[in-house]
């Protein structure tokens, strides 16, 4: 299962007694199979996703060279009757903004994609605290965000394509 191998290579209990919290670890791809989560998350379910769901500003938002880019570039504000307004995302305006080399990011997927959710529901279990995934996608390698601290403990899982990964000590 999935997850298992997640736990295994975190370290099990000793991850949580020493790592978690206090330090930063890499776990390089060789060490768990560089495809063996490519399957998690897929264009074709992120597509499913943006065409399936409410997926206004901030919970999907783009970023490109360090910045976020205006909703206005990729949204349409829509208005119902009994709603309050709110920005929909256009697809071909979110499309353009990826071969452009955009990052597009999806906050809390793990409440909208099952394969993420089930994930979740085990490693909340592992870690014994609640966990949010969001979701980094982007088509090209340009950057989509600048160095940046954040003030949270992160796990990243990266499902396919390269990057290269700095990573700094406490600040």
């Amino acid at each position: 299962m999935m997850i298992d191998v997640i736990v295994e290579v975190l370290g099990g209990e000793r991850f949580l007694a020493q790592d978690l919290g206090r330090t930063h670890r890499v776990y390089p791809a060789a060490s768990v199979g560089r495809d063996r989560f490519a399957g998690l998350l897929t264009w074709p379910a992120i597509n499913r996703l943006l065409d399936t769901h409410r997926l206004e500003p901030p919970r999907l938002r783009l970023s490109a060279d360090g910045a976020a880019i205006p909703v206005s570039e990729y949204c349409q504000r829509r208005t119902y009757r009994r709603m309050p307004p709110w920005e929909a995302p256009q697809p071909h305006l979110v499309a353009q903004q990826l071969r452009d080399g955009a990052t597009l990011v999806l906050d809390a997927i793990e409440e909208m994609h099952p394969p993420i959710g089930s994930m979740v529901n085990t490693l909340e279990r592992h870690l014994r605290t609640c966990v949010q995934v969001n979701a980094y996608a982007s088509w090209t390698a340009k950057e989509g965000f600048g160095v940046h601290w954040d003030d949270h403990d992160v796990i990243v899982l990266q499902v396919s394509g390269a990057k290269r990964w700095r990573i700094y000590g406490p600040t």
